[in-house]
């Protein structure tokens, strides 16, 4: 008596099990796959093994050119292809290494590390949205992690969504009142919230934290020039220049407590040095036209100003209401420029 075994095309006879041809060509087939596999994983863990060498030397260069060849060879590796974001990753190359990562949590989607980085890289180049989108997808499998879900509020603070990034912030802070990431975050959305008394009372109890910290003080100054106590926005400056000398936000923001308080000699030596240390800071470059435009070097101010909008466009409506900019307004260059 003959019948069917499995799908696999065995037939019993007379006590024995017989391979039909077929059925040898689908076992060869998958015998094949096998194998293939099993090389591609010796030679992709031989591949991270150098690359890991190269990695200990910091030659991230040297290690993405081992990491390009292999991906061709086997495009569809996940340590492969995670492993070369990762090194994107630390390269400051955001958008290259967020397609890598988008391959490699294809094939691999519950891959944490990979979703984090992936929210961050979105982060980093403003895709907020997507962003969140990662970090929910991480947090349905860590949902304790404080610093991710700080990130998350974060985004959305971005976003304008300014009372949902309190309330997702609130939730750590219940929990850990005393984590830095979530009350520096916390501090900057109450800012954003134009809470600034608020925001200070936060970043009061962050200094006590952790004194070094250069964005506390960066807040703290912001928060004082906008509730418009000059000096001590002049004295929070002054300790966070004490903790980095080149730091292009702080200049400008005693720039702009300096202009406030009528100090232009002084205000004018703080912004240039910040447009020395980077030039593409939009707002030195803008600070620096009210400054020019105070002194009534009409030219110059709109020189400067020039290069604030070329660097951020929303500096054109800036300007239209900016009240410094009286002596500019008749102008044809002004006109042309913020139209």
């Amino acid at each position: 008596m003959e019948f069917q075994k499995n799908t696999m095309g065995f037939r019993k006879t007379e006590g024995q099990f017989i391979l039909k041809n077929t059925d040898i060509v689908t076992l060869v087939s998958i015998l094949k796959k096998f194998k293939d596999r099993f090389i591609e994983e010796i030679q992709a863990d031989d591949t991270l093994e150098r690359v890991a060498k190269l990695l200990e030397k910091e030659q991230l260069t040297e290690a993405l050119i081992v990491l390009n060849r292999e991906i061709r060879n086997h495009p569809k590796n996940e340590k492969l292809l995670s492993t070369k974001a990762d090194v994107l990753y630390d390269l400051d190359r955001d958008v290259e290494a967020s397609i890598s990562y988008e391959k490699a949590l294809k094939l691999k989607p519950d891959n944490k590390e990979n979703l984090v980085n992936l929210g961050n890289c979105y982060h980093n180049t403003g895709n907020f949205e997507l962003s969140i989108d990662c970090y929910n997808r991480y947090l349905e499998l860590e949902p304790k992690d404080f610093e991710v879900i700080a990130s998350k509020a974060d985004d959305l603070s971005h976003l304008g969504r300014h009372e949902s990034a309190k309330k997702t912030i609130e939730t750590v802070l219940e929990i850990e009142p005393n984590n830095i990431v979530s009350l520096y975050t916390y501090a900057n959305i109450l800012s954003d919230l134009e809470k600034y008394n608020e925001s200070n009372e936060i970043v009061e109890k962050l200094i006590e934290l952790d004194p070094e910290d250069l964005d506390i003080w960066i807040l703290k100054s912001y928060n004082l020039i906008k509730l418009k106590d000059y000096q001590n926005a002049i004295n929070a400056c002054n300790v966070a220049l004490e903790i980095n000398p080149n730091d292009d936000v702080t200049l400008t923001n005693k720039a702009v407590s300096l202009i406030e308080q009528d100090k232009l000699d002084e205000a004018i030596i703080c912004i240039n040095y910040s447009i020395d240390e980077s030039p593409s800071n939009d707002d030195s470059w803008y600070q620096k036209a009210r400054i020019l435009a105070k002194q009534d070097q009409i030219e110059d101010s709109l020189d400067s100003l020039l290069v604030a909008i070329s660097l951020n466009k929303e500096n054109k409506e800036r300007a239209k209401s900016e009240s410094d900019f009286k002596k500019l307004h008749n102008s044809t260059r002004f006109q042309k420029m913020t139209s």
